[in-house]
């Protein structure tokens, strides 16, 4: 049975829980409800709902005082561990498997980091909200890959593929920098034993001997650890799915488009065809929990984090009105300055080029497409101001500004743009020997 048919023989329930709009869809529903509940008749029952108190004993369970905080750095390990699994398939099989062909996406993901991350500062230096230069750094693959599906035909095949790879390896970033410095506290005991624990874990995936099984109770005890250690304990779940065994599938390289249309169905087929083999188990577990963390997880988290109360002083407080501007332009012009930048900076060097069909005008309305996200940001946003609640609003109402700014700008370019070149090759890297610069077409 091919791919083709297999995806024809589903039901109409399975393709809804497999498109990308649908989880974007859903999450932007959970965003409204929420922002309906904080600011509508049942606004107290918000507050009081989220903010109801937890008592759980032990070092490891200190910071959880909250229903909020559970769903913030408990529930969402369940994300993060679909995050780990994506990792790990694109590591394995996708475009992260080739170091050539990641070049582009991977610089891409570096320069909008940086990008964004330093308009947020230029805005935010020297006020109460400096600290929240991480905030806007990451892009949400759901709702960046639902944006490209809103837009149909206009979008070539290759920049999904290329705003795929660079979104994982946005997300590897941007948990590195949640990891790094947004820890509230560190108790160096707990986090010892969690890095023994790694490694341990590490050296028995390379020797074949990690089951799903062993990585999932893996993941659960780094919880505990990272928790009593103060770094943030959801991150767990990215090292439980990166340990999950998976099945490599060796790519052929009889040409460029065979290359990149292969990759696009991989992300299909690893779920449809795959998932259900027990020689794969880290496509079979990703194919089970992903519907979880888009339909259940994240609207959750979206419900519990979304719920600004406007009122006229909401940019008052000292700090706020930065926090909000830093956050509102990184998305747009740090995100697409940036990504464009990295992008045209590699393929200048001869290290890579983008995808067949692709153009420069596409590359960009992609850049400012990833400007739009949520989740990890507002979870970054919650640690970095978790003193001053103001500032917090700020930088959610700033992430929603931005966000739908960079849908606007990314959807007109593309459409301005038009379809791609249909296989023939657009962007040149220049001879074997690097004597001369390569071509770049708009």
């Amino acid at each position: 049975m091919t791919a083709g048919s297999r995806r024809c023989d589903r039901g109409p329930l399975k393709r809804i829980i497999d498109s990308d709009v649908a989880g974007s869809w859903v999450l932007v529903l959970a965003v409204g409800a929420a922002l309906v509940w904080a600011n509508g008749p049942w606004a107290d029952s918000y507050a009081a709902t989220w903010l109801h108190p937890t008592h759980v004993g032990g070092r490891a369970f200190q910071d959880f005082t909250t229903v909020r905080a559970w769903v913030n750095g408990g529930l969402m390990a369940v994300f993060f561990l679909v995050v780990g699994l994506e990792i790990g398939r694109e590591r394995r099989s996708g475009d992260l498997a080739d170091s050539r062909t990641a070049m582009v996406p991977v610089a891409g993901a570096l320069g909008g980091m940086v990008g964004a991350g330093l308009v947020y500062a230029a805005v935010a230096h020297g006020t109460p909200g400096s600290s929240g230069w991480g905030i806007p750094m990451a892009t949400d693959i759901a709702f960046a890959l639902g944006a490209l599906a809103l837009l149909g035909r206009r979008v070539p095949s290759g920049l999904r593929v290329l705003l795929l790879t660079l979104a994982v390896a946005d997300d590897i970033g941007s948990v590195l920098v949640l990891a790094t410095f947004y820890s509230a506290r560190t108790y160096p005991p707990a986090l010892l034993a969690a890095a023994a624990l790694v490694v341990v874990l590490a050296m028995l995936r390379r020797s074949g001997r990690v089951s799903t099984a062993v990585a999932l109770a893996g993941g659960a005890l780094l919880w505990v650890l990272l928790a009593a250690g103060g770094v943030e304990p959801a991150l767990a779940g990215v090292v439980a799915g990166l340990l999950v065994p998976g099945a490599r599938r060796e790519r052929q390289a009889e040409s460029d488009q065979a290359e990149f249309d292969r990759a696009e169905s991989d992300r299909a087929e690893s779920k449809l065809a795959s998932g259900g083999s027990p020689v794969d188990p880290a496509a079979r577990l990703e194919r089970r929990v992903a519907p979880w963390s888009a339909f259940v997880v994240l609207p959750l988290f979206a419900v519990a984090n979304a719920g600004i109360t406007f009122h006229s002083g909401i940019l008052g407080p000292p700090g706020a009105a930065a926090v909000f501007v830093g956050v509102g332009l990184a998305r747009v012009i740090g995100k697409l300055g940036g990504i464009t930048l990295a992008c045209l900076l590699v393929v200048r060097l001869g290290l890579g080029r983008l995808p067949i069909g692709v153009r420069w005008r596409h590359l960009a309305g992609g850049a400012a497409v990833a400007g739009i996200g949520f989740t990890v940001p507002l979870l970054i946003a919650e640690l970095a101001f978790r003193t001053d609640p103001p500032l917090v609003t700020a930088a959610e109402l700033g992430l929603f500004a931005g966000s739908a700014v960079a849908f606007v700008v990314g959807a007109a370019i593309l459409i301005w743009s038009g379809p791609g070149s249909g296989g023939v090759p657009v962007e040149a890297v220049g001879p074997p020997g690097g004597d001369e610069a390569p071509h770049i077409t708009w």
